[in-house]
């Protein structure tokens, strides 16, 4: 990433993009991306189903990430700990 040519313009071109249209039906609406776990984060208080069906209208696929997921191993809010 710390080469000249590379850009992170195209994530902030669709990051931009996914959160004008979902900021359409949800005015508070926000993406972000998580350069950690290369993950974005979408808060709304959209369903999963409509943000999906908002994002395929701009090219975008996204998956709905399990709770535990999110969390991380142990439960504890994601913190990398192992128990």
């Amino acid at each position: 990433m710390s080469s000249p040519e590379h850009s992170d313009e195209p994530l902030r071109q669709r990051t931009r993009a996914m959160t004008h249209a979902l900021r359409e039906w949800d005015p508070d609406a926000e993406v972000q991306f998580e350069s950690a776990s290369g993950r974005l984060a979408i808060l709304t208080t959209l369903s999963p189903e409509r943000v999906r069906e908002i994002l395929s209208t701009v090219g975008e696929q996204v998956e709905d990430v399990p709770e535990a997921a999110r969390r991380g191993a142990c439960g504890c809010g994601g913190c990398g700990c192992s128990g």
